[in-house]
């Protein structure tokens, strides 16, 4: 088993996606598209920000010869989707700011890869698509947009995500518990992947980094245990003025017959 970085830190997701040949194999599995680039960026951002939010792609590249944009967010945090719609949508506004005729010079497409397990419930899929197309009255796609917005949770793989997908969100799911299966790939990409992630070829400037994403994380799962503990309260409250006993609000909530009972009095 080789000791790794969670692919859930930023710090690691980066380092090992952040590789050209990576992040071009990842793209094109994911997206079932022909990608090439000799160069990835991180934290890239346009000369000057359109809009009143000053967005910033972790990884992002171009193939100029396919005239295609693939961007890669990884994120951890709840209530994500408006907020990657808008960089996907920047992205598009960027090619036509100064172009009288609208013309989009490039598709683009932003993969956003989930990591949080705060969303779990929100979400019962492992692949999500929106591909922009119209829909006509006879049910068929108008094929006029090649831009997508892809969604891909980790934590959701199951028998029907597609196999070029799966391989990649398993080996994402595998990190998560800081320990590999190398047996698994034997692919040389996946190689790669987990060679760059591993704790042994960690720097210490990229430890200082995770210290800090670690701490941040702890924040998270702070504020959401807490989150969560009130909304149980609150639902147990109204519970407790409809008469509901308390057996049934332990089973609806959580909550100890004990704490029920302390919510009674209170």
């Amino acid at each position: 088993m080789a000791q790794v970085v969670p692919l859930r830190y930023d710090t690691a997701f980066k380092k090992a996606f952040g590789q050209p040949e990576i992040f071009c194999q990842f793209a094109e599995d994911v997206l079932g598209i022909k990608f090439h680039t000799d160069e990835v960026h991180r934290g890239y951002k346009f000369l000057e920000p359109i809009g009143q939010v000053d967005i910033e792609y972790d990884l992002f590249a171009e193939d100029p010869e396919s005239r295609i944009v693939v961007e890669i967010q990884h994120v951890k945090e709840r209530h994500f989707y408006n907020r990657f719609l808008y960089y996907h949508l920047i992205n598009l506004v960027e090619q036509v700011k100064n172009s009288k005729e609208y013309q989009f010079d490039r598709a683009v497409y932003t993969i956003v890869v989930l990591t949080s397990p705060y969303s779990e419930n929100e979400m019962d899929f492992s692949v999500a698509i929106t591909d922009f197309n119209p829909v006509n009255e006879f049910s068929r796609k108008v094929n006029v947009y090649p831009h997508q917005l892809v969604f891909v949770v980790p934590r959701k793989v199951n028998d029907k995500t597609p196999s070029g997908i799966k391989v990649w969100l398993e080996l994402v799911l595998d990190s998560l518990d800081g320990e590999i299966d190398e047996s698994h790939y034997n692919s040389p990409i996946f190689e790669r992947v987990i060679d760059a992630v591993k704790l042994d070829n960690i720097s210490p400037a990229e430890r200082r980094v995770l210290k800090d994403e670690e701490a941040w994380e702890d924040t998270l799962i702070d504020e959401h245990n807490r989150g969560r503990q009130e909304e149980k309260v609150v639902i147990a409250r109204s519970l407790i003025r409809e008469g509901i006993s308390t057996e049934v609000i332990t089973r609806t909530t959580g909550l100890t017959a004990a704490e029920i009972e302390k919510l009674r009095q209170s």
